[in-house]
């Protein structure tokens, strides 16, 4: 196994996609992991932290490429993998709440990386520029989250004037001031975004496959970090009465069995977000005191036993919940933690020949399955009409 894969990394790219002449269409997704967005001249991730540091902070290293620094009259903040490197273990125990808790939304952290998402959607580059266009923004929650509080805490938190400034990598600090309106800004069901980027070509329009998924049973199937959603349609119509989310067996319960493995075997504390900051090196430091010795610790098998472990009782709980998927057709699966769960997951259908699973960037296998959603979110309000 390698760790490094686990790890969520930053990519900001200049890349055309299709678009219109009177709106600007910002596809966002801004999970407990990752930052994720598209729009008509972008894409872009980054972690989905950020810490207030000092103004005057002194700064000895040249910046790397992605350094994603923040500012506006609250103060100055670093983003991202930025943001790791400058927190204490005490700092991210304290803010795992504001990073993992549904009601994050009127957090100053939310605040912020909601801020840079939508900022690195917003730049001028060679494939278009949105000035002079209708900001609208695309968004999505897992599907038992868009009745009632959370729907509504998130139009709160995203609608509105922003006013701020970036600094990306060496670059000078740049301003922003924008307005996202209430009636520009759209809140659908996270899995839906898979389907549709299953059903678009490069250019966002429906691809013959398509009308497979609107005339049979299909499980849309979208293994986050905080939480595993499936979503059901059969026969084009969305069955909400089948829709599931579990918001204890997605990536972050992998790596919290990791952590607790790590605090069994050696008496370490490790947070999580510490521990993601470690899957580039995929080992930790192990100190004897006493002996005043120390060695760096593999964790690569303990990661790879707990992926396996969660993988397994999400296919338990999804053949309980879908009897077995007996009337699926297909599962549509999008997500990056599908894509470390994939090979069980073929493995676990392989003889199920009436089953096909789809990955989700199926029509686009240039970007990564960790786009599909905000993929499918682009393209569903370019091609709404308004």
């Amino acid at each position: 196994m390698v760790t490094k894969d686990f790890e969520t990394k930053t990519i900001m790219q200049e890349q055309p996609f299709p678009g219109s002449e009177e709106k600007w269409v910002i596809g966002l997704d801004i999970g407990y992991s990752a930052v994720k967005g598209i729009s008509q001249n972008a894409l872009w991730c980054f972690p989905a932290y950020a810490k207030q540091i000092p103004s005057d902070r002194l700064v000895l290293k040249s910046p790397e490429k992605t350094d994603i620094r923040y500012r506006d009259n609250s103060g100055t903040w670093v983003v991202g993998n930025l943001a790791y490197n400058e927190a204490t273990v005490g700092d991210i125990i304290d803010s795992e709440s504001e990073l993992y808790g549904r009601h994050r939304y009127f957090s100053p952290m939310f605040k912020v990386i909601a801020s840079v998402g939508l900022a690195l959607g917003l730049n001028e580059n060679s494939f278009g520029s949105p000035k002079d266009k209708k900001i609208v923004l695309q968004t999505g929650l897992p599907p038992k989250y868009l009745i009632g509080d959370d729907k509504n805490d998130l139009v709160d938190a995203l609608a509105g004037h922003y006013c701020f400034e970036l600094a990306v990598g060496n670059k000078d600090w740049k301003k922003y001031e924008f307005t996202i309106d209430r009636e520009n800004l759209y809140i659908m069901a996270q899995p839906l975004g898979a389907l549709v980027s299953a059903s678009v070509s490069k250019n966002g329009k429906p691809v013959p496959t398509a009308r497979n998924y609107y005339s049979s049973d299909v499980i849309v199937f979208d293994p986050g970090f905080g939480t595993v959603d499936s979503y059901v349609i059969h026969m084009g119509n969305v069955m909400k009465e089948r829709c599931e989310t579990f918001s204890n067996l997605g990536m972050h319960e992998v790596f919290e069995r990791t952590c607790n493995d790590i605090m069994n075997q050696f008496n370490i504390q490790l947070p999580i977000t510490e521990f993601q900051s470690r899957l580039a090196f995929g080992n930790i430091k192990i100190v004897n005191k006493k002996k005043m010795s120390s060695q760096l610790y593999d964790f690569s098998e303990l990661l790879d036993k707990n992926c396996r472990q969660v993988c397994a009782d999400v296919i338990e709980k999804l053949k309980s919940v879908y009897n077995y998927f007996a009337r699926t057709d297909y599962i549509i699966a999008t997500g990056g933690t599908y894509e470390a769960w994939k090979n069980i997951f073929s493995d676990t259908f392989s003889e199920m020949t009436s089953l096909q699973l789809v990955p989700a960037n199926i029509n686009d296998v240039s970007l990564s399955n960790v786009f599909s959603n905000v993929r499918g979110y682009y393209f569903y309000r370019l091609n709404a009409k308004g």
